[in-house]
């Protein structure tokens, strides 16, 4: 799990400097370290963000977790980055698309 944490924060913090995101530098958390804690919450404590949250700040991953109201406010702040991670990342995620051609096709019937 801590393997998949890390690789979530890397991916939203990766994806965030491509998009040339800014942060307010009186941010407490960063956007990235929201994102994750939104989706470590729903890969392994079923959309539980409490739950997360404390976690999250008692194995160190996050020293300055927001309050359960902040965090709500930039987590629905931040709904467009998560639809711009959710679409980039989905070719990756899907399988090959196979070029099914007039030869494979007769091919596959055993026509020839």
């Amino acid at each position: 799990m801590d393997t998949q944490i890390l690789v979530v924060f890397c991916l939203c913090a990766d994806m965030l400097q491509a998009l040339h995101h800014y942060e307010d530098a009186q941010c407490q958390m960063s956007d990235a370290e929201v994102m994750t804690t939104a989706i470590v919450a729903m890969l392994y404590f079923k959309g539980n963000f409490r739950l997360t949250s404390q976690y999250m700040y008692e194995q160190r991953y996050i020293p300055n977790m927001l309050s359960r109201s902040r965090f709500n406010r930039r987590l629905h702040r931040l709904a467009e980055l998560f639809l711009t991670l959710f679409f980039s990342c989905r070719g990756s995620l899907e399988e090959p698309q196979r070029k099914i051609g007039p030869m494979s096709s007769t091919l596959s019937h055993g026509s020839v």
